[in-house]
């Protein structure tokens, strides 16, 4: 698993699109704000958009919705190439309304956990690429 985080509109998925063309990869699939409950066939697995997934569901418990999605995670990850792309939300700007509120933290919560299981981790700040870890 590889996991690319950065703000919006930073270039991740361009980055991500260009960074596979150079390793050659052509057999990939992208589920654009979806956990998949049918595994797709490519070989290479993009998932973005966590986090509206995640603003679909704010009202289950934030530790099962995190479980639910780190197992759907690492089903993805176990048979196929899996790279991750989340946004960052935090970056100390507090949101006025409290749904927003609750979902940059719900999302910073999960980012620890997908973060803690994740080999590879890259920042994308305005299209350059800084590895994390």
């Amino acid at each position: 698993m590889h996991v690319f985080i950065g703000g919006a509109y930073n270039g991740k998925r361009q980055y991500v699109r260009s960074w596979l063309e150079e390793q050659g990869k052509q057999d990939i699939a992208w589920l654009e704000g979806e956990l998949p409950m049918v595994m797709p066939e490519a070989a290479t697995i993009v998932v973005a958009g966590l986090e509206h997934v995640l603003a679909d569901k704010l009202e289950m418990d934030e530790d099962t919705l995190a479980a639910e999605f780190i197992e759907q995670l690492k089903v993805l990850d176990a048979s196929r190439e899996l790279i991750v792309i989340v946004t960052e939300m935090g970056r100390g700007i507090v949101p006025i309304e409290a749904n927003a509120r609750k979902l940059r933290d719900v999302c910073g919560r999960f980012y620890q956990q997908l973060f803690k299981i994740s080999p590879q981790i890259t920042r994308i700040w305005y299209g350059i690429a800084e590895p994390i870890k």
